[in-house]
Order: C-alpha cells, then structure tokens, then sequence
C-alpha cells in the first residue's frame, strides 16, 4: 500500500520531535480547556505542532507573524501561531512546524483569552510549502460561540440582525445570533462592507476569536474574516424593499390538531420592520405569540400546532391569525389577518 504524502510528513515530524525533546502535541491538545478557568492545561508549557496555515502572514498582523494553523487530518481544531519576529511567505495549505511556549493572551484591557502558540526566534517554525488551502468547517451561527471552536476556521452564512455597529454586525441563520468582527486592517475601506444593512445574506470565512473580560473565560466568541480580498463575505441579490405592508398566507384554513395536523403560517412586511406574529380568539384574546422579530428579506414562515402560550390544545373554534408590522423610525403599523378553524374529524 503506497503512502501519502501527509502520512510521510506526520512521521518525519514526530521522529524529529522525539530527537530534539520537545513534546509532540496536536492542535487539538493545546485547545483543551479547563472549565473551572477556560484556560489550556498545557498553558506555560512547550510544544511542537504540526499544522496547515488557514490564515498566512500579512492579514491579521501585518508587522508580525501571526498565522492560524489547523490540525492534519482528523485534528481540526485551530490555534494562533504568534511571535513579534516576523517570517514571510506563509500561504494558505502552507504546512508548518512550530516549536513555542503555549499562552493563553489576556490583554492589558483585561480581555481574553486568546490561545496562542509563540516562539522567539525564526529558528522556532519551518514551512512546508503546500499545494492546496484547507477546506473550513460549515457551522450554523448558534454552533460557533463555544470554547471548544476557538481558533477553528469555519464558514457561516446568516442575515443581518443588527446593522454595522463600530466595527462588527451580528448574523442569524436561525440557531441564533454571532458577531463578525472586523479587526480594522482591512475593511474599513472595503465597499462590500460599508454597504450592509439589515436582512443582507452573507456568507463568511474566517477564525473564530475570543475576548472576554470574565474568569472563567467561556464566553466573548466572534468570527473574524480574513480579508475581503478573499472574497469572504458576499451579499446575495436582496430587494430591501421587500413587501409594503403585512401579509399573511396560511397552507390550509381548517385543521384537526388533535388528529396529529398543523398549518403552515406564511409571513412578511416592510425590510427591517418589526413582525409580531400572533394568534386571537373569536372574543379578541391573544392566545398564542408565534413569532416576535425584525423582517429581513423574503418570506418567513412558522408550523402552528393549534397550542397556546403554555403548550395547552386549544379548543375547537374559530381563531384569528395577525400579522402586525411596525416600520422602524415612523411607527407607523399595517395588520394582515387571516381566519382558522381548528377542528375535529368526524368518525
């Protein structure tokens, strides 16, 4: 059986790691993380690591060296490689041996903590040219925030939940939200960036950071795009005019909940308004609230099980379906509302 050229590469590196002394370590090692502290156990020790370049020198600190690498193979955990003497020409697929002190980076704000890897010296990391830049993981927006994906090199797409706020925006794809983070050494002039706004779809690939103020540091996740040169961020075609009004569709006006049916409840109004989502009964009671949120682009829909607000059925009878949209800044608010029966199949 022929051997690939990566299994060739893992064992000269762990035969030369055995010769010099320094212990062989994945990626994945250095992420660990205590819970009582958010900390690497290995943090203050020294390693040597072996991984491909997801991010090369120039993007994130343009004076210095600071790369992420991720794991080979099944490692695909990812780790800031970091040092304030600069080496040049690390490309993406790079594959790269550094041989540091594992630090956990709080800065002088208090904020952390990062996961580093830094040595001292060009003597501490060798490059291996590579053929092919490594593929990200695609997570949903909810999935990121967690200290097991800091430093890995994901790909998200989302809508715009909030607009540009300094220098980050937050997206949703529905699992919940995530900050993308822009590190100012790039985008700030970047067009495609200036011109968000809210219900863009973009889709973004980048490292996934950490700056949290707290002990234990568990929290404070971001995404960080490498460049937009990369194309790392892109917006869909999207008619931010969208509807003028609410509107309202249901897939059927008469259900049997108890016989296992639900509806299926189409919505929509104006870009960027709020969307309330609500069910009424024939004396005008509120019974259920479906939904509660800021309309982006295109239709939003539900699945209504004909339960109220406790998850109680709701009894046979007529019902109201309300859709009520409140346009940002003017106040002003437009209604589409819809009949629905729930009912009971004859035996």
């Amino acid at each position: 059986m022929r051997n690939s050229p990566a299994i060739i590469i893992a064992v000269l590196a762990l035969v030369s790691l055995w010769a010099g002394g320094a212990s062989a370590t994945t990626v994945c090692d250095v992420q660990a993380y205590e819970p009582a502290t958010g900390l690497s156990p290995l943090n203050g020790s020294t390693v040597t690591v072996m991984g491909l370049a997801t991010v090369p020198t120039g993007v994130f600190q343009p004076t210095r060296t600071s790369i992420y690498i991720r794991g080979l193979g099944d490692d695909v955990c990812g780790v800031n490689v970091y040092s304030t003497t600069r080496v040049d020409d690390i490309g993406l697929g790079d594959t790269v041996t550094v041989t540091g002190q594992v630090q956990e980076y709080i800065s002088t704000s208090g904020k952390g903590a990062s996961t580093e890897i830094t040595f001292s010296s060009a003597a501490g990391i060798t490059v291996k040219r590579g053929s092919a830049p490594p593929e990200p993981l695609v997570m949903a927006t909810g999935e990121v925030g967690r200290e097991i994906n800091e430093g890995k090199f994901v790909r998200v797409t989302g809508k715009l939940v909030t607009g540009m706020l300094g220098r980050s925006f937050s997206i949703d794809d529905g699992t919940g939200e995530l900050e993308i983070f822009d590190l100012g050494l790039n985008f700030a002039a970047d067009a495609t960036w200036r011109g968000l706004t809210f219900g863009d779809v973009v889709t973004v690939t980048g490292i996934v950071s950490q700056s949290d103020a707290d002990s234990p540091y568990l929290g404070g996740y971001s995404l960080i795009p490498r460049s937009p040169v990369f194309e790392d961020v892109k917006t869909p075609a999207c008619d931010p005019g969208g509807s003028t009004g609410a509107l309202v569709r249901l897939s059927k006006n008469v259900f049997s909940p108890t016989d296992g049916e639900k509806i299926t409840i189409a919505y929509d109004g104006p870009h960027a308004a709020r969307i309330r989502l609500r069910v009424f009964d024939a004396y005008g009671r509120c019974v259920a609230n479906l939904d509660d949120k800021t309309s982006l682009c295109g239709e939003s829909g539900v699945l209504w099980d004909g339960r109220d607000e406790v998850q109680e059925q709701l009894p046979s009878g007529l019902y109201h379906v309300v859709v009520t949209a409140i346009e940002p800044g003017t106040g002003k608010q437009t209604q589409a509302t819809l009949p629905v029966v729930i009912g009971r199949r004859l035996r």
